[in-house]
C-alpha cells in the first residue's frame, strides 16, 4: 500500500540552501514544492496545500513576517 507523500513548501530565495534542503527533504517520503519569494509562496501555499510550510525571514518582495502574518489570516491556508 502506497502512503501519500506530505507536502512541504520550501520558501527561500537562497538557492543554495534551497537545493541542499530540497535534496536532504526529497530523500525522505516528502514531495517539496519551492518558492523565492513571500508573494510566490503565499500564491503556491493556496495551490498547492502544503502540509508545512519551511518559510525564510529575510527575502525580497515580501519578507518571511509579512508572509507569515498573511499566512495565518487567510483561512483556506491558515491550517
Amino acid at each position: 500500500m502506497d502512503k501519500k507523500k506530505a507536502k512541504i513548501l520550501l520558501i527561500d530565495d537562497d538557492a543554495d540552501f534551497v537545493d541542499s534542503t530540497r535534496t536532504v527533504l526529497q530523500s525522505q517520503p516528502y514531495d517539496v514544492i519551492v518558492a523565492r519569494n513571500g508573494d510566490e509562496g503565499l500564491r503556491l501555499a493556496r495551490e498547492k496545500k502544503p502540509d508545512l510550510i519551511l518559510l525564510d525571514i529575510i527575502m525580497p518582495v515580501k519578507d518571511g513576517f509579512t508572509a507569515a502574518e498573511q499566512i495565518k489570516k487567510d483561512p483556506q491556508i491558515k491550517n
